[in-house]
């Protein structure tokens, strides 16, 4: 049987809007204020890119800096050297996605593999793969480090690949004047993406990066192609953005996802209000089966039933939408404390010489963030009463942020917040469920 009633609520709610697909590529020349200033001109868009995909980012030790909101992925640092691709992905999006990093063993080439229900482009495929590439000079004249079937892949997922690829081709620059190495150079790449039905999505002629020096040309090095089961969906290719003070331009990307959407909003049973539930069900009643039982009318009978009851489900327990920003504490007392503080403060600034709207505003500032700290440590009482031999050394993240303890590093608990507390609960749990429970035959020996 198949019913098209939506499984919560009464009626049928239209599907959310589909989501475009964006995303940045650019070369930060492995600057920390390239980095920051390509971040910060995001405030100039009007919709955040899912995606941003960086070629030689900036790094320490290994280790690549982090920004709010994103979560960086890259290839683990190779002999020492640090990793000259990486992603960062935008955690609105990632909450409603699968990923997977895919590292290629190179420090200057990975994959990312998108995987969603219902895919992002074509019902047939559930998955959608995005290759960042930066390709330097290789050992060998007229050839890269990174060669064309790396870049391009066989697959049978949509996929764009893009980076910083070193190469002139008349495709991407056709008013260039071209010399004999460069032309022998970009040649394998472009036949192979001829050859499986890639697409370069640059505007042709538009450069891409810009020499300092006074006798270096512009080029279009920044390529960025994709595959037929991709090409169809490609919206536009822009440099809205501001400079980052690299000789780099960064590119958004524009892409039609016609079945990725937003989770819809789930039952919230936490918020039920079960006692006035629990009575409402008891007094609803379920009519009589038919007394002829075909498929037609047990179809009738039953979604007449389940509507009924979908219905007091709905009626008694809101909803929520569960995003990266939900955090676990947060109460509706905040939220009031919240906007009384902001009303608080938008009056004050109105008239910036009135003492009580100052005083107003400064009290409840200091009432809301009161009320933030008691719910952390409400919640985190809670949460460590409530702990389990499983989810101790959770706690112990959560507090300390190091791996779990030894007979080495037990010492740390005396910098963690609630230290007495927490270590109480660790020991108290070890014991019961590590340390053996002596027996009499072990006490024996021990005195022997």
């Amino acid at each position: 049987m198949q019913y098209t009633q939506p499984p919560w609520g009464g009626e049928q709610d239209s599907p959310p809007p589909p989501k475009p697909f964006t995303l940045v590529q650019h070369n930060c020349l492995g600057s920390w204020d390239v980095f920051l200033s390509l971040f910060g001109s995001f405030t100039q868009l009007a919709l955040l890119p899912s995606v941003v995909a960086l070629q030689d980012p900036p790094g320490y030790r290994g280790k690549l800096p982090g920004f709010n909101s994103f979560t960086v992925f890259s290839p683990p640092p190779d002999r020492g050297c640090e990793p000259h691709v990486a992603f960062y992905v935008y955690n609105s999006f990632l909450a409603t996605v699968s990923l997977l990093p895919r590292f290629l063993r190179r420090g200057d080439v990975m994959a990312l593999d998108l995987f969603t229900p219902d895919g992002f482009f074509n019902p047939s495929t559930t998955g959608f793969t995005i290759i960042n590439s930066y390709s330097t000079k290789g050992h060998l004249n007229n050839t890269r480090s990174i060669p064309p079937d790396i870049i391009f892949p066989v697959s049978p997922l949509p996929t764009l690949t893009l980076g910083d690829l070193n190469i002139h081709h008349p495709t991407a620059d056709p008013l260039r004047v071209f010399k004999e190495d460069e032309i022998a150079t970009s040649s394998p790449y472009f036949d192979r993406a001829t050859e499986l039905g890639f697409s370069l999505l640059n505007v042709p002629g538009v450069f891409t990066r810009f020499s300092m020096s006074l006798v270096g040309r512009p080029g279009v090095i920044d390529l960025a192609f994709a595959c037929p089961l991709l090409t169809p969906y490609f919206t536009e290719w822009t440099d809205p953005l501001p400079s980052t003070g690299s000789d780099h331009i960064p590119i958004l990307l524009w892409f039609e996802a016609p079945l990725f959407r937003a989770p819809p909003p789930t039952p919230n049973w936490a918020l039920t209000d079960w006692p006035t539930l629990e009575s409402s069900l008891q007094a609803t009643s379920i009519s009589p089966v038919p007394p002829i039982a075909t498929t037609l009318s047990m179809d009738i009978w039953f979604r007449t039933n389940l509507d009924r009851i979908t219905a007091e489900l709905a009626l008694h327990t809101p909803v929520k939408r569960v995003m990266f920003r939900s955090k676990p504490w947060w109460t509706d007392l905040l939220s009031q404390l919240r906007r009384a503080y902001n009303s608080a403060l938008r009056s004050s600034k109105v008239d910036r010489f009135n003492a009580a709207l100052l005083a107003s505003a400064r009290a409840a500032r200091a009432a809301y963030f009161k009320a933030i700290k008691k719910a952390k440590r409400d919640h985190w009482s809670e949460f460590l009463a409530t702990a389990t031999p499983q989810t101790v050394w959770t706690a112990k993240r959560f507090a300390v942020g190091r791996p779990p303890l030894d007979s080495q590093n037990l010492r740390v608990l005396r910098h963690c917040r609630n230290s007495t507390k927490l270590s109480s609960t660790i020991f108290s749990l070890a014991t019961q469920s590590v340390l053996p429970t002596p027996s009499c035959s072990c006490s024996q020996t021990a005195r022997h």
